[in-house]
């Protein structure tokens, strides 16, 4: 979302931008995600825990599959919650948690004036405060097959890489198969209004 946001602020200075399983592709709070405070994020944040956060990124992030080199990852997020620092990160996490569900920037898309390059994990569910969802919406939301193609849609300059079988971290899941595709693309002729 920020760089996005970035491009659209900066765009003289933005040659391409190039997306990994963006946030903001969806409007939660239209769909019918409850709102929730700030503080209300805030002590969700200070919940967090490396179970916690294994337990989402397994499902999310990995697609259900699960590889013991990615609890690096895990324990690298995790650190930032333990210590005297917690409360300050927990405080941070909350405000973009708010911001990403108040400003999504699915509606700005067709602004991006740059070539976009847009790298999805079609496994990825995504969707910031799905937990707070009733059951039938919870079902519907973090489509990432679906987000993809409506966001490249509306990118004027757009080239969409979709990745069958990976999460919301195909860099993570399977750096060879991202690392590829990324160079590949980049080595491809620019693509032209």
């Amino acid at each position: 979302m920020l760089a996005i946001r970035y491009g659209l602020v900066f765009p003289d200075d933005v040659d391409e931008l190039v997306l990994v399983d963006p946030i903001g592709l969806e409007d939660w709070k239209a769909k019918g995600v409850p709102w929730q405070s700030v503080d209300a994020w805030y002590q969700q944040e200070l919940q967090t825990s490396a179970e916690h956060i294994r337990d989402y990124e397994r499902t999310t992030y990995y697609a259900g599959s699960w590889d013991p080199g990615y609890e690096h990852w895990v324990q690298m997020l995790a650190g930032l919650y333990r210590g005297e620092g917690r409360e300050l990160v927990a405080w941070n996490s909350a405000l973009i948690y708010d911001m990403i569900y108040t400003q999504p920037v699915l509606y700005e898309l067709g602004e991006l004036a740059m070539p976009v390059l847009l790298m999805i994990g079609d496994k990825d569910t995504t969707a910031i405060g799905k937990n707070l969802a009733p059951p039938a919406i919870r079902e519907t939301l973090g489509n990432y097959p679906v987000l993809a193609k409506t966001a490249a849609s509306q990118i004027r300059r757009a080239r969409l890489i979709e990745f069958a079988t990976l999460g919301h971290a195909p860099q993570i899941q399977a750096p060879d198969v991202f690392h590829k595709a990324l160079l590949d693309a980049m080595r491809a002729p620019p693509m032209r209004d």
